[in-house]
């Protein structure tokens, strides 16, 4: 009895899709993008700094910049991630 569900004809292990860019580039790309985005982020937290929004508390201050501090590691991580995804193997081909 054949059986016709799509699923169970899906090889057991995943298939893994080559990069578009090779690891080269995408290292030269994320190290741009993130020079641009550290850039950007510190401007834009220097300027919520100086503005009223954050209250002269002191203890406010200090979890205002305990928190902005911390927080650009996660769109970091993010560019750093995608630019360490190693190539996919290349295979001799006789």
């Amino acid at each position: 009895m054949p059986n016709d569900d799509p699923f169970l004809k899906s090889s057991a292990t995943p298939q893994r899709r080559a990069p578009l860019l090779p690891l080269r580039l995408r290292k030269f790309i994320g190290m741009c993008l993130l020079l641009v985005v550290l850039i950007v982020y510190a401007l834009v937290i220097m300027v919520i700094a100086t503005s009223v929004w954050v209250p002269s508390n002191g203890f406010v201050e200090f979890i205002f910049y305990l928190v902005t501090g911390l927080a650009w590691i996660i769109p970091a991580g993010a560019i750093i991630w995608w630019m360490q995804r190693p190539d996919a193997p290349h295979y001799p081909t006789d």
